[in-house]
């Protein structure tokens, strides 16, 4: 697996929490960004030009740190390393359960990496993996230690599941028995570690979704809402212009353009 994705981000908006099965590179194209981990505990700012690895299966978040700032990810899971077969790269992974910075110097390889995906050239996949790889190389040779983890496994599993099932009708009991804890606990969780509660995490992910579709030009502004799991229009309509200052059309018509 191996993908790109690009974020605009304003002092007023982030990108929302969100949790990958991919590893994400992450750099910051222009200005300067957040990056959040759960509870708190990381919490730094990448310049730009700087970098940060962000290992699979970690909840994070981006925000802005100066108006305008843009972000640009390549995701990817250990297949996409260049081979070698005494190397179990899910166990090297699995080492990191925290965020890593990324000097510019080393950084600069992530874009020329989301560059090659994002054009698709000729043996764009090839170009992209030697790319990741050489930056992976230098993260793996200079933490090879253990961390301790420093995410609630539970949490992780709610996560998980409002991801899975994001565009379903899910309430907060089908949430909290993923994970085997009662829906007080479920909450308890959310708020001290993210911040916010199960079901603003679903709007999240739902909204993230219909941006998405909206940048494409895929189906009518409704069409869109109902596919992402909203059953009123003028729900999702208020949501998003909150989000973002505008309508979900303006904000379609301003990528379409």
């Amino acid at each position: 697996m191996l993908f790109a994705r690009q974020r605009e981000l304003t002092e007023i908006l982030d990108t929302g929490w969100s949790l990958s099965e991919e590893a994400e590179l992450l750099y910051a194209f222009s200005r300067s960004v957040r990056i959040i981990g759960p509870d708190g505990s990381q919490f730094f700012t990448l310049r730009e030009g700087e970098g940060v690895f962000i290992p699979p299966y970690m909840i994070s978040n981006a925000i802005a740190a100066e108006n305008d700032a843009e972000i640009h990810s390549v995701f990817f899971s250990p297949s996409v390393l260049c081979a070698q077969t005494d190397i179990n790269y899910n166990v090297l992974f699995s080492a990191f359960s925290s965020f890593i910075s990324i000097a510019p110097t080393t950084a600069a390889r992530i874009e020329q990496a989301y560059a090659s995906i994002m054009e698709e050239g000729y043996l764009y996949q090839l170009e992209a993996s030697i790319l990741i790889s050489s930056v992976m190389l230098q993260i793996f040779r200079e933490k090879p230690e253990r961390m301790e983890s420093r995410q609630d496994s539970r949490l992780e599993k709610m996560v998980r599941y409002i991801q899975m099932h994001k565009s379903e009708n899910i309430h907060l009991c089908d949430i909290a028995k993923s994970a085997f804890v009662s829906e007080r606990e479920c909450l308890r969780l959310f708020s001290s570690s993210l911040g916010i509660s199960p079901w603003q995490f679903l709007l999240s992910c739902r909204i993230r979704d219909a941006e998405e579709l909206l940048r494409k030009g895929e189906g009518t502004v409704s069409d869109v809402a109902y596919r992402v799991g909203f059953n009123s229009l003028s729900h999702f309509s208020s949501l998003f212009r909150r989000k973002h200052g505008m309508t979900p059309s303006e904000f379609r018509d301003r990528w379409m353009s």
